[in-house]
């Protein structure tokens, strides 16, 4: 499984853009959760195994597939960016994509709510699609916003359902960063 650069990843960014604007708004984006998403990783590697290139360009592509879902805030964009990456080669980034939506989809989320998905669990697994999908969390637009917010977004949208897996993701990635910030 091939790796890319960080201007590789921006530029294949470039290449699915639909315009300027819908390039930079997925950029800037982009560029936050990386921020927070290596803060994280660096912080997680004082006791634990991460791959810090990785987190670094993966973070980048996370939001590749919003430029091909970009009339709707839809939730197909993880799947269809995971298609992008592997029709791109690039295998090593596509669980990414698919899993960053959230803190994951389960198969009986995608059963119960109707979701145009596959029928699999699109959940993260790896320390680094949980950062990368931690951290994707606390960035609304650009902006970084705390856990209550987090919270408050997933509950008005999904209900308490999830803000328990919200909870539990916080809890894993706190204590691998050896924090003692628990909810």
């Amino acid at each position: 499984m091939r790796g890319i650069t960080e201007k590789e990843a921006v530029e294949l960014l470039r290449k699915y853009s639909n315009d300027k604007e819908s390039f930079s708004k997925v950029l800037n984006h982009s560029r936050a959760v990386q921020k927070l998403a290596l803060e994280i990783a660096d912080d997680i590697k004082k006791n634990h195994e991460v791959d810090i290139d990785f987190v670094k360009t993966a973070s980048l592509l996370h939001d590749i597939g919003r430029f091909k879902c970009y009339k709707e805030n839809s939730i197909r964009h993880g799947f269809v960016g995971g298609e992008i990456l592997s029709k791109e080669g690039l295998t090593k980034y596509v669980r990414i994509a698919e899993t960053h939506i959230g803190v994951g989809i389960t198969k009986e989320d995608i059963e119960k709510q109707g979701l145009d998905l596959p029928l699999k669990n699109f959940v993260p697994e790896t320390t680094e699609e949980k950062i990368i999908s931690y951290a994707d969390n606390f960035i609304f637009d650009t902006k970084r916003v705390k856990i209550s917010r987090v919270i408050e977004r997933f509950r008005k949208k999904l209900g308490e359902k999830h803000i328990k897996r919200v909870i539990k993701l916080h809890n894993e990635i706190e204590k691998l960063r050896g924090r003692n910030n628990f909810l």
